[in-house]
């Protein structure tokens, strides 16, 4: 691998001893490895699942390492979201950023998603998760993430970080910011980073990255946690942002990351390297905190380059929000409370909804400029009653967690408590449950993904290793053998007990309604 002379340079005299080590790795294989979904499986019991799951990573329970030369991602078991292809460095920062199940927790640079299933696999369920990107092609990718995982807790926004902080403010007990950086930790997996890196000096990206920090503090509460972290060794875009970081939010402190305190292959943040201009305005014992920040060295652990420092906002109570998951939260279920008495609401609010009903039952005339407001509250109320038919003639006994939204003829179960998104570009609300339409229901691949067996009417079982389960993957229509099926119509079809998609029996042959989108290619 041909590395920049700049950047040899740079780490020639950073590492000094260590130089040889560290560009001896450039000539070793990359480290990949996949994560266990813990919303659909026990995460250490991926290994008895499948045998692409290797050693464990070390600073990620449930992350395994896998054989350069296998594909994870041709595996049926990617397409039931059983677990997320991730490089062993990138779970690092969720891990350390300690989410709990009832916190509040903000994905700031969620896209494609690896982090984000992280967090919301920590959730159990239990609180709210917002993943956010401002790129409206990365961010459809992440929602499609977020659904493969069968997150039920979930807002995807596609929004600048100022904006998220003028609207929700110091609302979260977690926030996570994967900052964009110059990407030097990506050279041995991706060499097309080098000529990013050579048309991009590192030094660009550090005001970016205060920008991002900076609307982040805004939205922590006091108590929280704040990570940042990079996958770039450059001490300017690591060491040095967090000391401009410090000096101007004196409020927040870097704690050690008590969750992976002395794992073997982790080395600390590095204080010394700072610039002067950089460590202007700190006190000597505030820039020995940068020393609780964590990096990951190719030559020291098997991983590529990463940066990550976990800094507390003071005052307030860390995890005031968080509670104990559901009792019926078991490992190897998908999770997600039930709500007992779910509400309506549409962009006009569930109160407005109530009193168009009270006007209506008076018989008063709509006022003039109301007949779209009138109209779309109507549309949102009989989507909601196609959905609740839906729900009573499939899933008996079972409502979904949240608030039952309205968006576009669209049905979603809204975490509850959010603040007012009105004015954000949102690109799911919560989870999607389906779409109303002139004659039924059609219930959403993400709704399939994110429910239990157990919480479904009818339930094909098929197995992963059969020819029916790789058909049904790839779209195909199936026949169903005598007795396996009861009732026509909407059926939840399950590959070793994990959901797949749907499918809608005829009485002979079973219509696949897995999205083109989700079919395995």
């Amino acid at each position: 691998m041909r590395l920049p002379e700049a950047f040899v340079e740079t780490m020639r005299e950073l590492l000094r001893e260590e130089a040889a080590a560290f560009f001896a790795s450039y000539d070793k294989p990359r480290a990949a490895g996949i994560r266990a979904n813990g919303l659909k499986c026990d995460p250490l019991r991926l290994p008895e699942l499948t045998d692409l799951a290797g050693e464990p990573v070390p600073w990620a329970p449930g992350g395994y390492y896998t054989d350069g030369e296998e594909r994870p991602g041709k595996h049926p078991y990617y397409y039931l979201g059983l677990y997320y292809i991730q490089e062993p460095s990138a779970m690092l920062p969720a891990e350390m950023l300690d989410a709990r199940p009832g916190h509040r927790v903000l994905d700031l640079c969620a896209a494609p998603g690896g982090k984000a299933t992280q967090l919301a696999a920590k959730l159990r369920g239990a609180g709210v998760l917002v993943a956010n990107d401002n790129a409206a092609e990365r961010a459809k990718a992440l929602a499609k993430n977020i659904e493969l995982a069968g997150i039920r807790n979930a807002v995807v926004l596609c929004e600048s970080p100022g904006r998220i902080a003028e609207r929700f403010g110091p609302w979260f007990d977690r926030v996570l910011v994967d900052a964009p950086c110059s990407g030097e930790g990506m050279f041995r997996k991706d060499p097309a980073m080098i000529r990013q890196w050579e048309r991009r000096p590192a030094g660009d990206f550090v005001r970016t990255q205060l920008e991002i920090l900076r609307d982040a503090a805004r939205l922590v509460a006091p108590g929280g946690r704040l990570v940042y972290s990079t996958c770039t060794f450059n001490p300017r875009e690591n060491e040095g942002v967090i000391a401009r970081f410090l000096a101007e939010f004196p409020e927040f402190s870097v704690i050690p990351a008590e969750h992976v305190a002395g794992v073997e292959g982790l080395s600390p943040g590095r204080p010394e390297w700072l610039q002067e201009d950089e460590a202007r305005g700190l006190a000597a014992g505030r820039l020995e905190e940068i020393r609780h920040a964590v990096r990951i060295w190719p030559h020291l652990a098997r991983g590529e380059g990463h940066f990550a420092a976990l800094l507390a906002r003071n005052g307030g109570r860390d995890g005031a929000a968080a509670v104990a998951p559901a009792s019926d939260a078991k490992a190897g279920e998908p999770l997600g409370g039930a709500a007992s008495g779910p509400e309506i609401a549409d962009a006009a609010g569930a109160g407005m909804m109530a009193r168009r009903r009270e006007d209506r039952r008076q018989g008063d005339r709509r006022r003039p400029g109301k007949g779209r407001e009138a109209a779309a509250g109507q549309a949102a109320e009989e989507a909601i009653a196609q959905w609740e038919a839906f729900r009573a003639a499939h899933m008996p006994g079972w409502t979904p967690p949240g608030t039952l939204l309205v968006r576009g003829g669209m049905v979603y179960s809204a975490p509850e408590g959010l603040p007012d998104l009105q004015g954000l570009n949102v690109i799911r609300p919560g989870w999607l449950l389906g779409a109303a339409g002139k004659r039924r229901f059609e219930p959403s691949q993400a709704l399939a993904m994110g429910l239990r067996p157990n919480e479904v009417g009818q339930v094909l079982e098929l197995s992963a290793s059969h020819s029916d389960g790789i058909r049904y993957l790839k779209g195909e229509t199936l026949a169903v053998p005598d007795g396996s099926l009861r009732e026509k119509g909407w059926t939840l079809v399950c590959l070793d007990g994990f959901p797949a998609g749907w499918g809608r029996w005829d009485g002979m042959t079973l219509k696949n309604e897995r999205l083109p989108g989700w079919r395995w290619i």
